[in-house]
């Protein structure tokens, strides 16, 4: 229709097309349609496929030409002048073995479809066995199809494992290059002959930088060398001295707008003004600096060396500023919640001056680093000032070191609680002290590289630790104070984000503490790429993702749990009047169903297939029941108790020679308390096995017994009414049953009377019993009734014979 108007629009007729011509382009797009459903190919992927195709044949031009490279320079002679070429190289392989498995990945689904396919086909028939002739062909062409979609795929596996090869053995190539670049030994530094053959290094090195700034006034003219130097000198000397000057004035008028300020927040907000117009005027500094030193550097270098040496330079200067700021924070923080060690003012400020000559030292390791690196500097000199900036390192960690076992002793002298905060000051001064001490030993024996690997792995370790302490106690300062603050209604979900933040901080600090020692991004990255498919344990494959997995939907649905059960005990089971053990039992029912359903709910979320680990899990429950029985058994009587419901929360029950109120019935025991107000934990095997008198396991009247004791020849009649009007006018005691009074028998020196009445409950008796006592005593007083208590009378005999006059002496003997 369309084609028509189109013809009419250009003053064509449509009786001028040959609908012979339509009629064959419609047939052959019939033709080809049919042909990809026979294919089992849908037309729409048809394009897609095309498209996957050409991908894996570039994947693997490129890895045959990075398995050629990597196989050529496996097969040299190891030299650490391969490093740079065997990173590249391992970087290559890695990612064409990450597009291998992508490939994989995307093909995967039209397997699956087929698989599914066939799988709803049924088993194929058993020998001897038929089927429906087109059941067999259906299953011939999908089996057909399978086949020629997994082609590629099986290429794309075989592809992923070649590279992963290759990539193991550079890594092993690296890592070997690596030890022979740290355990390379020379003389030790103590020797005279290393200092001798890194004097003549030096004297060459002169040689060449009076050579290059020949060559330099050459290229340039004639320019003033020596002035040039002069200013550039004098520029970053001077810069940084007004840059210090100005940072002590502003410090001053922040510290006293901080001094002035009345809350924390305030005092905090100050605090990070600082910092930011530190950071401001440290990156003009810096600038101005390295821009000088190209003045400097370039008459004296070739000019692609000193564009290589830059770099190091502004990174030293951000150490030297990373390291000024974290002593003020570590040591010198106005918040003492944020100190790493607190320390009187003065040593304080000698445990800053420290930090900040450290990271000096380490400033100028980095920058004997990049020298390295392009050639600048010698062996020997290299290593005996590797030798030398351990050692003076090593000493610098031992004095800091001291200074954290100073500030620890203190807190302990001034029985500071230990669980205010986490103890980081007694493992870091023992990191630091073990770390130097081993730098200054291989320095001293001839293993330099190595001794300043220990000496700059171990302080930025410790920097980047610090970093992220001081991080993590900012956050919990500031969400304290919006806890206490205007966000006092979400208190306790505040009191979470100081741990989500400590776990994030640990997960980033644990891959950059990994790089530090030596440890390659790419070989991070690979692992947690690994941890991410996941591992195989046995048949089961287990990846960071399943765990995460499982752990969000677990803790969800306890959350929900723990809800749902505030929200009946506060909402819902007050409007059914139910008494306080029915509800903690039910609350408690519902808390174990809770806690199960979301571990059956995340586990069937993960995917994980546990059936193959059933053998295995009941091979340990047989011998956990063994080792655990008296476990299991009292969970097992807890499970009774909340069935039963012999003991409820609030009774008030006998154990032994144990009495008090029930206050908690737990999995494993239950809790007492005592009217002492002590807390018994009795197993609950003891509550199912043992005796246990329940005073309140009856819902009605509790009897109370008072005992009395008149003096024989007392009114009893008498006695009887003023103890039945005692009793009836307690308020305790109950109308009905009526209150009586027996006589129980004849006592040695009493009339033995009992006062029998009814109270509402064994708490409320035991009260009246205690009330009508002090009324007994008071009205009998009062009435003039007797109550008597046991009397004995001494006789004194004297023996005839045995008097002695007086003034007579005793007789001896």
């Amino acid at each position: 229709m369309l084609s028509a108007r189109y013809l009419v629009r250009s003053g064509l007729r449509p009786d001028f097309v040959s609908l012979h011509a339509l009629r064959t382009i419609g047939l052959a797009a019939l033709l080809l349609l049919a042909v990809a459903a026979a294919l089992g190919i849908p037309p729409a992927r048809a394009a897609a496929q095309d498209e996957g195709e050409a991908a894996v044949a570039a994947l693997m031009e490129d890895l045959a030409g990075h398995t050629r490279e990597a196989q050529a320079l496996l097969q040299r002679t190891p030299d650490t002048d391969q490093t740079a070429q065997l990173r590249a190289l391992r970087a290559d392989l890695a990612a064409d073995r990450d597009r291998a498995v992508a490939l994989a990945n995307d093909g995967s689904l039209d397997l699956r479809i087929l698989e599914a396919q066939i799988e709803g086909l049924g088993e194929p028939p058993a020998e001897g066995e038929s089927e429906p002739e087109s059941v067999t062909e259906e299953r011939a062409r999908l089996q057909a199809t399978l086949s020629k979609l997994m082609r590629p795929t099986l290429r794309l596996q075989s592809a992923q494992a070649r590279a992963a090869v290759l990539v193991s053995e550079l890594d092993a190539r690296l890592a070997s290059l690596n030890k022979q670049r740290l355990f390379s030994h020379d003389v030790s530094p103590l020797d005279p002959r290393q200092w001798i053959r890194a004097g003549g290094e030096l004297m060459k090195a002169y040689v060449t930088a009076q050579a290059r700034t020949r060559e330099f006034r050459r290229e340039q003219g004639e320019v003033s060398i020596a002035g040039m130097i002069a200013v550039s000198l004098a520029v970053i000397v001077g810069v940084p001295m007004l840059g210090l000057l100005g940072w002590k004035w502003l410090s001053a008028l922040v510290d006293r707008r901080r001094a002035r300020a009345t809350s924390i927040a305030s005092k905090l907000a100050w605090t990070l003004a600082l910092d930011a117009s530190a950071t401001v005027v440290f990156a003009i500094i810096l600038a101005i600096c390295v821009t000088t030193a190209l003045l400097i550097l370039l008459p004296l270098m070739p000019k692609d060396m000193v564009l290589g040496i830059v770099p190091s330079l502004i990174g030293a200067g951000g150490l030297i500023a990373v390291g000024r700021w974290l002593g003020r924070g570590a040591v010198l923080s106005p918040f003492p919640q944020l100190r790493l060690i607190s320390l009187p003012e003065e040593d304080g400020a000698s445990a800053n001056r420290t930090i900040q000559r450290l990271t000096i030292l380490l400033a100028l390791i980095s920058v004997l680093s990049s020298l390295e690196n392009h050639g600048a500097v010698g062996a020997n000199v290299s290593h005996v000032l590797s030798a030398l900036f351990a050692v003076i390192g090593a000493w610098l960690l031992w004095h800091l070191s001291s200074a954290f076992q100073k500030a620890r002793i203190e807190a302990d002298a001034q029985s500071v609680a230990t669980h205010e905060a986490i103890d980081f000051a007694t493992p870091i001064s023992r990191l630091m002290r073990l770390f130097g001490a081993a730098s200054v030993l291989a320095a001293l024996v001839g293993y330099a590289m190595l001794a300043r690997f220990l000496f700059a792995s171990t302080l930025i370790s410790l920097a980047v630790i610090g970093i992220a302490i001081y991080f993590h106690r900012s956050i919990a300062l500031v969400t304290g104070l919006l806890a206490t603050g205007k966000l006092h209604a979400y208190r306790r979900a505040l009191h979470f984000v100081p741990l989500a933040a400590g776990f994030l901080l640990t997960l980033l600090v644990l891959p950059i503490i990994a790089m530090i020692w030596g440890f390659s991004g790419a070989e991070i990255s690979d692992g947690i790429l690994l941890l991410r498919n996941g591992v195989d344990l046995g048949e089961v494959r287990l990846s960071i993702g399943d765990v995460a997995t499982f752990a969000a939907v677990f803790f969800l649905g306890f959350f929900i749990t723990r809800w749902l059960q505030r929200f009946l005990r506060v909402t819902v089971l007050p409007e059914f009047a139910m008494d306080a053990g029915a509800e903690a039992a039910l609350l408690t029912f519902l808390g174990y169903l809770g806690i199960t359903l979301a571990a059956l709910i995340a586990i069937a979320t993960t995917g994980l297939d546990l059936s193959n680990l059933a053998f295995v899990a009941g091979a340990l429950s047989v011998g956990l029941g063994f080792g655990l029985q008296s476990v299991v058994e009292n969970f097992t009587s807890g499970i009774l108790l909340l069935i039963e419901r012999p003991v409820k929360v609030g009774d008030w029950i006998e154990v032994g020679d144990n009495s008090g109120i029930v206050r908690k019935i737990a999995v494993r025991s239950t809790h007492i308390e005592t009217f002492d107000r002590h807390q018994i934990i009795v197993p609950n095997s003891q509550l199912i096995a043992g005796v246990v008198k329940n005073r309140s396991f009856s819902s009605g009247p509790s009897r109370v017994v008072v005992p009395i004791g008149v003096a024989y020849g007392t009114d009893l009649e008498r006695v009887r009414e003023v103890l039945l009007d005692i009793a009836a006018k307690d308020e305790g005691v109950l109308a009905y049953p009526e209150p009586v009074v027996i006589m129980s028998g004849f006592g040695d020196s009493s009339l033995d009377l009992r006062l029998q009445a009814f109270a509402s409950d064994a708490i409320e008796a035991f009260q009246a019993g205690s009330r009508m006592n002090f009324t007994i005593a008071r009205r009998f007083t009062d009435e003039d009734i007797e109550i008597p208590f046991p009397q004995r009378d001494l006789h004194l005999r004297t023996v005839p014979g045995t008097m002695v006059p007086p003034g007579a002496s005793l007789p001896s003997g």
